[in-house]
């Protein structure tokens, strides 16, 4: 069996309670969810009680995951990244990563496959330190969906309250 100590240590950056509240309350879910790496489950305690989930340390791994699910919503390993994309978006019309923003926009390729796949339909921005990553690059919490072609949506966390404040045309 696997455990966090034969992981890459860059990878097992464990979600804040608050942060996996605010992310989940930020979308309408429904059908079919799957957490793709729960961890110590955090994301799960806000999702439906029926949200399928995966841990490779509890010997599900995500990759060994082929059902068709609605929506995925997970903050992602970092070193296995485009891997761990490329598999949400063949499972998923809606993916949700809580991510450093380097991660998405780090490549052309990376954006193209984005692209490829529908687009961005909203970005919650939020400071690393808030989400438990231990570097200081911005983060955001991503939603792509597939097909989609509208304008991608930006919000800004604020200690007090989240304002929206830019539209862009893709």
């Amino acid at each position: 069996m696997i455990t966090y100590k034969d992981l890459n240590p860059n990878d097992v950056v464990f979600t804040p309670d608050h942060m996996a509240k605010k992310i989940v309350s930020l979308y309408k879910l429904s059908g079919k969810i799957l957490e793709p790496c729960s961890g110590e489950g955090v994301f799960l305690k806000y999702l439906p009680k029926d949200t399928e989930w995966c841990e490779i340390t509890k010997g599900r791994d995500f990759f060994e995951f082929k059902d068709k699910v609605d929506w995925i919503v997970t903050n992602p390993p970092y070193s296995n990244f485009d891997r761990f994309l490329d598999h949400a978006f063949e499972l998923s019309n809606n993916v949700v990563f809580l991510v450093p923003v380097a991660k998405i926009l780090k490549s052309w390729g990376t954006i193209i496959k984005i692209k490829k796949y529908g687009g961005i339909v909203s970005i919650w921005l939020v400071p690393a330190s808030k989400c438990g990553f231990p570097f200081g690059f911005p983060a955001g919490s991503f939603h792509f969906k597939k097909g989609y072609k509208g304008l991608t949506k930006f919000d800004y966390y604020d200690d007090k309250e989240n304002q929206e404040i830019l539209l862009w045309d893709k």
